[in-house]
C-alpha cells in the first residue's frame, strides 16, 4: 500500500501521556489530521526509484546551482502530495558524503510531503509523513512545519529555525530557502515533556535532522518536474481494485501520478574531444554532477569519469533541460505591475 493510502486511511487521533505528569494528556497533531486533505488533493505524485535518484542527485551534489534556478520553478498546486523511497534518498546523501554512516531504517521506509502553497506559487508550508515497510504500521507525521520560500525572503522576525551544512557551503546555500518550526500542539507538548533547555535543545536536533534532507529533493523534484522532456508521468487509476475494496467494505485507494525520468531521453551532447596538446592530461578521476545556467537553460553534468590513466580521451556527458518562455513573461507582467 502506498504512503498516501495509509495517511488517508488514518482516523484516531494522537494523544499522549507524561510520566513526570500523571494524567495529563495532550492530543497532538496526527496522521488523521490531514487524511482529508491528502485526499482532497488535485495532485498526488509517487516517484520511481530512479527519479528519487535523480533528484537526489541534483539537490546533493550542486545545492548552490540548484538555488540559483528557484526562479525559474513555481509550487504548482495550491496543494499536492509526494512519495518516494527513502532508502534511495537516504543511499545518494551518503554516497555524497553528506552523512557519516548509511541510515540503516532507511530500508523499506517510504517518506511523503504535502505541500500547501501560496497563491502566487513563490511558498509553501509542507508536512512530512513516513512509515518502514511493514503494512499494519500507520503513518508518522513529523511534529515540525517545514516552510518553502523559492524567493528566500525569511527574516530574523519569522521566528523559524534554519539549517546550515557546515560542511557543504552548496547545501547551506539552497536550505537558506527553507525554515522549520514545531507546530502548536507538538510545541505544547514538548514544551511540557523537556523541562530543561538542554533537552529542548536535543528534541530540536533531532526532529530537524529527521526532515531537513527532504526539502532540497524536493525543490530537485520541481525543477526536473517544470523542464521539458524530462520527467514522464503516468497516470494511475484505482477504480477497478477499489469495486472490489467496496464490496469487501474496505476503504478505496486513492489514485495518483507515478512519475519517472527521462533525463536519457533528453538531447544529451558528448564534449568535444581535447585537440594535440602539451599539457598532460590529468589522471583518471571522478568528477561530481553540476548545474550549469544560461539564462533560462540549464544543463546538467552527470557524475562521470574524467582523465585517463593512459592518457586517452575525456569524455563527459551534458543534459540539457529547457524551460518554457513563460517564466520571462511572468517576470515582466509583475514588473509592469510593480
Amino acid at each position: 500500500m502506498r504512503l498516501l493510502d495509509k495517511v488517508a486511511h488514518c482516523h484516531a487521533p494522537l494523544v499522549l501521556g507524561l510520566e513526570r505528569l500523571p494524567g495529563s494528556s495532550f492530543t497532538v497533531t496526527a496522521a488523521n489530521c490531514y487524511a482529508t486533505r491528502i485526499a482532497d488533493s488535485p495532485l498526488r505524485y509517487v516517484l520511481d526509484d530512479d527519479l528519487t535518484r535523480a533528484c537526489a542527485e541534483l539537490a546533493f551534489a550542486d545545492g548552490a546551482r540548484l538555488a540559483g534556478c528557484l526562479d525559474l520553478l513555481r509550487i504548482p498546486a495550491r496543494r499536492l502530495w509526494i512519495e518516494w523511497n527513502d532508502e534511495v534518498h537516504q543511499q545518494v546523501i551518503y554516497e555524497t558524503r553528506l552523512a557519516d554512516d548509511l541510515d540503516p531504517a532507511g530500508a523499506g521506509r517510504r517518506v511523503g510531503v504535502l505541500l500547501e502553497g501560496s497563491t502566487d506559487g513563490y511558498r509553501a508550508v509542507m508536512r512530512t509523513f513516513w512509515t518502514d515497510g511493514s503494512d499494519e504500521r500507520q503513518a508518522t507525521l513529523s511534529p515540525l512545519e517545514t516552510h518553502l520560500d523559492l524567493r528566500g525572503a525569511f527574516t530574523l522576525a519569522d521566528g523559524y529555525a534554519g539549517v546550515s551544512a557546515r560542511a557543504d557551503p552548496a547545501m547551506t546555500c539552497l536550505l537558506d530557502h527553507v525554515r522549520f518550526r514545531f507546530d502548536d500542539a507538538w510545541a505544547a507538548y514538548y514544551r511540557a515533556a523537556a523541562p530543561t533547555a538542554a533537552l529542548q535543545r536535543e528534541i530540536v536536533h533531532s526532529s530537524v535532522a529527521a526532515v531537513a534532507g527532504d526539502a532540497p529533493l524536493i525543490l530537485a523534484f520541481l525543477l526536473l518536474l517544470s523542464a521539458q522532456g524530462a520527467t514522464r508521468s503516468v497516470a494511475v487509476s484505482r477504480m477497478a481494485i477499489n469495486r472490489k475494496r467496496q464490496a469487501q467494505g474496505r476503504p478505496p485507494l486513492l489514485d495518483h501520478i507515478e512519475v519517472r525520468a527521462s533525463l536519457e531521453a533528453v538531447r544529451a551532447a558528448e564534449a568535444d574531444l581535447p585537440g594535440p596538446s602539451s599539457r598532460q592530461s590529468p589522471r583518471l578521476h571522478h568528477v561530481r554532477g553540476h548545474l550549469v545556467r544560461r539564462d533560462d537553460r540549464v544543463f546538467w553534468r552527470v557524475p562521470h569519469l574524467r582523465g585517463s590513466a593512459a592518457r586517452g580521451m575525456i569524455r563527459s556527458r551534458t543534459v540539457c533541460l529547457s524551460f518554457a518562455r513563460q517564466r520571462v513573461a511572468d517576470a515582466s507582467r509583475e514588473g509592469r505591475l510593480n
